[in-house]
């Protein structure tokens, strides 16, 4: 019982930390200097946004004795945002964008961290609760 309290206790963590990052960069978007560069963080950080807002009830409600219904719902959040993450790290630089290069360093930085941090976490909820990665 204690091990699905954990599991439901870190996936939540890690989706509000994941929220938190999407709204950074949403505001990191605004400081883009360009339209290019703003709908670009516009869009990826509220898809970030909108997707934690929708699981973080789900993962919230679920009993306690359900871990492989919290591991699902964790790894499908933690799937999506991570995926936008990887978004910012390959379009940061692109001179498509015109994003000003400290805005787009901050935009890389942090797609990087949500990168490694997603796939640490669903790589952890995945040993723990033995629900595979593809679900």
């Amino acid at each position: 019982m204690e091990k699905i309290v954990n599991i439901k206790r870190f996936a939540l963590t890690s989706l509000y930390l994941m929220m938190l990052f999407g709204i950074i960069t949403i505001l990191l978007g605004y400081m883009a200097n360009n339209y290019r560069g703003f709908y670009l963080s516009l869009t990826l950080g509220l898809i970030i946004l909108i997707t934690t807002i929708v699981y973080i009830p789900l993962i919230y409600r679920r009993r306690d004795n359900d871990i492989k219904n919290i591991a699902v719902s964790a790894l499908q959040a933690l799937w999506i945002t991570t995926s936008m993450a990887l978004g910012y790290v390959v379009t940061a630089y692109a001179p498509y964008f015109n994003i000003s290069l400290p805005v787009a360093t901050s935009l890389f930085i942090i797609g990087f961290a949500v990168m490694i941090y997603g796939v640490y976490a669903m790589l952890k909820i995945s040993r723990v609760s033995r629900v595979p990665l593809a679900v």
